[in-house]
């Protein structure tokens, strides 16, 4: 496993350069985000998404891997506790 870089960009500290990127990309595609805006106590622990996208009203995980079962699970309860959908950008590294 490759050790994430933190990288700055617009003011915020990412916690990995992939972050970092998908932040770039929501402001290519002129959509309003918020990076780590708030964490959440769901039935299955803390959880704090990575993103929440105002433009289009929804939560967004960035990983370099597929999620595992307890992610997963965060996942859906973030999007019942919420009412708004939850998406996962995966990008693995080269």
């Amino acid at each position: 496993m490759i050790k994430a870089i933190e990288t700055r960009y617009k003011g915020y500290r990412f916690r990995s350069r992939l972050e970092a990127r998908w932040a770039v990309f929501f402001d290519f595609m002129e959509w309003e985000w918020q990076y780590e805006k708030e964490g959440f106590t769901l039935p299955s622990g803390m959880y704090l998404p990575d993103f929440w996208i105002a433009t289009v009203n929804m939560w967004a995980e960035v990983k370099p891997k597929p999620l595992n079962s307890h992610e997963k699970k965060l996942a859906k309860e973030l999007a019942a506790a919420t009412a708004f959908q939850f998406y996962v950008w995966i990008l693995q590294s080269r």
